[in-house]
């Protein structure tokens, strides 16, 4: 295994273990366990766990960056063609990762005591935002675009805590429909 694959494989099981059981929950030694690894390997990589968790942070961020929030924000004038592609991504990413969202799971657990933490998570969440923002832009006056774009985090943020919670999915896809059908 290459350097990189060892780094990523470190990354991707400190993901699954911090959505599933929170960072202060997962020990180094879950993380090495998980990986087959010893402690040596993964300081070769990470010189502390608040490291581990901050490059699986930025890792989630640049895999909805640009797989999800790029479905909205390379199209010049995105519509509901767009929002359809958008919602699917998002329902398709956490019927993967049922445990729910990284960032928001680790928001709720350490809230703004880590500022390295707080930064990431607010630059996520707006980028998230801005998503959103730019498809109301075309739909309602600009006094109204950032405080729909928030809700519509907030509430998309809430079904998928409740996925988490009871299993079920439909919430977030009803979510889904409902801001489909503010713009169509």
């Amino acid at each position: 295994m290459s350097r990189q694959e060892g780094r990523d494989a470190l990354i991707e099981q400190a993901s699954r273990l911090f959505r599933a059981k929170g960072y202060s929950a997962t020990s180094i030694d879950d993380v090495t366990s998980a990986c087959g690894i010893t402690k040596g390997s993964l300081y070769y990589h990470f010189e502390s766990k608040e490291a581990l968790a901050l490059a699986a942070m930025d890792r989630v961020r640049a895999l909805y960056t640009e797989t999800i929030f790029s479905l909205i924000m390379a199209s010049d004038q995105p519509g509901p063609e767009e929002v359809a592609a958008f919602n699917r991504a998002i329902e398709d990413f956490f019927t993967r990762h049922p445990d729910g969202c990284l960032l928001a799971n680790l928001s709720l657990e350490i809230g703004v005591a880590s500022e390295s933490f707080r930064v990431r998570i607010r630059a996520y969440f707006a980028e998230w935002r801005a998503c959103y923002a730019k498809v109301f832009a075309r739909y309602f006056p600009p006094a109204r675009v950032e405080a729909l774009a928030e809700d519509a985090v907030a509430a998309v943020q809430g079904c998928i805590l409740m996925q988490r919670i009871d299993g079920n999915g439909e919430p977030l896809r009803r979510q889904h429909r409902k801001l489909l059908a503010l713009i169509s």
